[in-house]
């Protein structure tokens, strides 16, 4: 990818990968989002608190496109592609032919591979199975092909790092698109066929009414993500009615790494795990302190070797109490507004240092973290309680 096709890439595209789709498609997906969310109201304090809802996203809610069903996850995938093809300057056709292959591949999916094809060396292996180390959305095992195009690395698509990330997959699909002779107007199984050099190159022609769709859909949005790159995401999904003076659990998944020392570090705070850019809540009412990227960059997902909280929103609630959520994908509010518990915050990502999608929940007395699990116990929320993810 040239420089100045790399710079536009990551300028316009890579900024809020998982941005909540724009006012156009915002109609779409309001009504399924309605039904979707939980919107259980909790009565009293001591009352046992709603859970979170993952059921919508900061990709929209699931759709049906083309009489397929896709989820959130995949209807965020797809969303970044067409960003993707909107900052390159590239026209719709673009976006469908990727899209009908990404389809075909992986269901538009981002996959890791843990490097079990008989076909690897033992070294081939243990590369493709580091791409196990980003954010990922299920395993393949076909050759060492990774993330939603099925890329691989010892085919010259690039390293393992770059091929996790979803920005670099579509913008080196479209590189390779553009050397095609007479890609616009040739069969789009074709035109998908002599970038992929698949061995069922016919297969993509049965999803081109899936990517026309959807690139119909998500352009608009596209657009708008690359008239005005920066700043927070707007919230697809609704807040959650919760009573006054109530706390709640901020995110719905699994609590997978707690409060205390790790690595000899405090680790200050617990990490709840639920699926990509699953809805983040306040988890009680306060006033935004903090809503900022906190590391040397936000718009993609982190690591061990970037410090910082990522998308990070602070919030007060008066007493000496604060409350932070790290990781974000994106936030949806701003320093100085005043929020209630169950208001939408932002989305569960992996920005900063991290190394999977989840929720980094700390709770402050003075300033001082402390332990947020007994905290919300006391106040009638049990954060190791099977939650839905």
């Amino acid at each position: 990818m040239s420089g100045t096709a790399e710079s536009i890439a990551r300028a316009y595209a890579e900024r809020w990968l998982w941005r909540a789709v724009a006012p156009a498609a915002v109609p779409l997906f309001a009504g399924l989002t309605l039904l979707l969310i939980p919107l259980a109201v909790i009565a009293a304090p001591e009352t046992r608190t709603a859970a979170a809802s993952s059921a919508c996203s900061i990709g929209g809610t699931g759709a049906t496109v083309a009489g397929i069903e896709l989820d959130a996850v995949q209807m965020g995938h797809a969303q970044t592609i067409v960003n993707v093809a909107v900052a390159q300057g590239l026209e719709p056709y673009a976006a469908t032919v990727a899209l009908a292959t990404a389809y075909q591949e992986s269901r538009i999916r981002m996959l890791a591979n843990d490097g079990s094809s008989s076909e690897l060396t033992a070294e081939q292996a243990a590369v493709t199975a580091t791409s196990l180390q980003y954010a990922h959305d299920g395993l393949g095992s076909d050759h060492d092909s990774v993330n939603t195009f099925q890329q691989r690395w010892i085919a010259g698509w690039g390293t393992v790092t770059q091929l996790m990330d979803p920005v670099y997959a579509a913008a080196a699909f479209y590189d390779r698109l553009a050397d095609v002779p007479n890609w616009r107007t040739i069969p789009l199984t074709q035109a998908a066929q002599a970038v992929q050099i698949s061995a069922a190159g016919g297969a993509y022609a049965r999803w081109e009414p899936l990517g026309r769709e959807l690139t119909g859909m998500l352009w608009p949005a596209a657009q708008g993500t690359a008239a005005n790159p920066a700043g927070a995401a707007s919230g697809v999904c609704p807040d959650l009615p919760v009573a006054a003076g109530t706390w709640i659990r901020p995110s719905a998944g699994s609590v997978t790494s707690g409060y205390g020392l790790r690595w000899r570090t405090l680790h200050a705070g617990v990490d709840i795990a639920g699926p990509r850019d699953s809805p983040v809540y306040a988890a009680a009412g306060g006033t935004v302190i903090t809503a900022a990227c906190t590391s040397a960059y936000c718009d993609r997902d982190g690591g061990l070797g970037l410090a910082g909280y990522g998308n990070l929103v602070e919030l007060d609630h008066g007493g000496g109490v604060t409350t932070r959520y790290g990781h974000l994908s994106a936030y949806t509010v701003t320093a100085g507004q005043h929020v209630s518990a169950g208001t939408l915050v932002g989305f569960q990502g992996s920005t900063g240092n991290s190394t999977g999608v989840h929720l980094h929940f700390e709770v402050r007395q003075d300033g001082a973290a402390i332990d947020p699990v007994p905290w919300l116990a006391d106040r009638g929320v049990d954060l190791s309680a099977p939650n839905p993810g």
